[in-house]
């Protein structure tokens, strides 16, 4: 039987899973894991690390089948993969683990359409993690269910739309006794030893989300008028999207909980000042939050 980890959650809002025109219904494996992967991708980038956007031509990993047979070192293949899709997977690598949803008793399917519902995500492990990985992947869904959110639907804006997609995380899958330090360390070896991984990471836009560029706030939201006063101190129209790109700025009435990304440094800077201006309270930089994982 091979390894499970388990994390115990608790709906707060709301998941929805489904499609454009699907019902949120049956909670689907794919939209979590998708979410999961997103915000790992994040931290790992936070950490000093590359990830790669697989939805992305020209910046998606590749598992080196050739270097693998010729060494028969799995280390080999993995050379140019970056630290999400070592976990994850990518075109000729499988993911570390079979992901599944289960209720609060460990039974499937699951219905995740409704506030205070608990249920279970499963990691059955069919290789083994790495401590690092391991570590990432609990501190992600740390990250989530304290300061953020997952699945879809969550760029709708409350009062007039109902929030989704925000959980608690009762109790965590095991982290491995390892420092933060130790962590941004092994990402950021992985990526130095590989031109290629620094070649895709220099290509990357701008809307590749960084842990350090996040702004999170657990004691207020935003409703639409200050969402727009907010977005209007971005002249270049990155925190607002567009077609086909999501805002960068998401609002919980449930919970009172605001969280968003900038491009850069200065940007940020320009968020958190008009924050201020705006009288709102307690917005911590994603830095101030990396260093508590």
């Amino acid at each position: 039987m091979p390894q499970v980890l388990t994390a115990r959650l608790r709906t707060v809002a709301p998941i929805w899973t489904g499609g454009v025109d699907r019902e949120s219904g049956q909670a689907r494996e794919t939209g979590l894991a998708g979410s999961l992967r997103w915000w790992y991708e994040a931290l790992v980038r936070g950490l000093g690390g590359y990830a790669c956007d697989p939805t992305a031509d020209g910046d998606r990993c590749l598992f080196n089948e050739a270097a693998f047979r010729t060494t028969e070192d799995v280390e080999e293949g993995l050379y140019d993969v970056c630290p999400a899709c070592r976990l994850f997977g990518c075109t000729g690598w499988k993911a570390k683990f079979n992901f599944y949803l289960a209720n609060g008793r460990g039974r499937m399917p699951v219905t995740l359409d409704r506030p205070d519902i608990p249920f279970q995500m499963r990691f059955a492990l069919v290789k083994p993690l790495q401590d690092e990985e391991q570590w990432l992947l609990a501190r992600t869904l740390q990250l989530i269910g304290d300061y953020s959110s997952m699945g879809g639907r969550t760029t709708l804006k409350p009062p007039n739309q109902p929030d989704y997609g925000l959980v608690q995380v009762v109790e965590n899958i095991p982290a491995p006794e390892i420092g933060r330090e130790e962590v941004a360390r092994w990402v950021e070896d992985l990526l130095a030893r590989s031109a290629d991984m620094q070649r895709r990471q220099a290509a990357q836009p701008r809307e590749i989300p960084h842990l350090d560029r996040f702004f999170f706030n657990n004691d207020q939201w935003l409703d639409l008028r200050a969402i727009n006063s907010l977005l209007k101190t971005d002249p270049t129209g990155f925190l607002a999207g567009r077609v086909g790109v999501s805002k960068k700025v998401f609002s919980f009435q449930t919970g009172n909980r605001f969280w968003g990304y900038a491009a850069d440094r200065a940007m940020l800077d320009k968020v958190l000042q008009q924050l201020s201006v705006m009288g709102v309270r307690s917005t911590r930089r994603g830095e101030e939050v990396l260093h508590e994982l």
